[in-house]
């Protein structure tokens, strides 16, 4: 068992690794999607997305944009937004009907990631982040 000292130190370490991963791959999949826009427009359309240009448009977003957000820790709120709402999409339009499991194309991914984002979305960046830098407080000056 490891003592709560540890775990406190450890902590914001752990947090700022399962934020830059998750953006990583949201980032990573971001990427892929404009790297074959017209091809994932297609798909998009198929699968009877409403205004698909506009709904891939929003993904990019939420994937690339929300995954570089993760990935440096700034506007960590907006950002995991981005990426729980595109998230929440590809669960309820896309994987619910397949049931949990991934290999039956279920929503076990995208829900985890979902549920990810909805984490930092609420906790924030942590300490390791340029939002703990840009946010730091100023000590306040002493009068004499």
């Amino acid at each position: 068992m490891v003592c709560s000292s540890m775990r406190n130190r450890l902590e914001p370490l752990a947090l700022a690794l399962l934020r830059i991963f998750t953006g990583v791959v949201m980032a990573t999949h971001g990427w892929q999607k404009i790297q074959n826009f017209e091809a994932t427009l297609q798909n998009f359309t198929s699968m009877g997305m409403p205004m698909p240009k506009v709904m891939l448009i929003l993904a990019i977003g939420g994937e690339f944009l929300g995954g570089l957000g993760l990935i440096v820790g700034l506007l960590t709120p907006l950002a995991a937004f981005g990426v729980f709402a595109t998230m929440a999409v590809a669960v309820f339009k896309v994987h619910w009907a397949n049931g949990l499991l991934a290999k039956d194309g279920g929503f076990e991914y995208p829900g985890t990631l979902m549920f990810v984002a909805l984490y930092f979305m609420i906790r924030g960046a942590g300490a390791l982040s340029l939002d703990a830098l840009f946010c730091r407080k100023k000590p306040e000056a002493s009068l004499p």
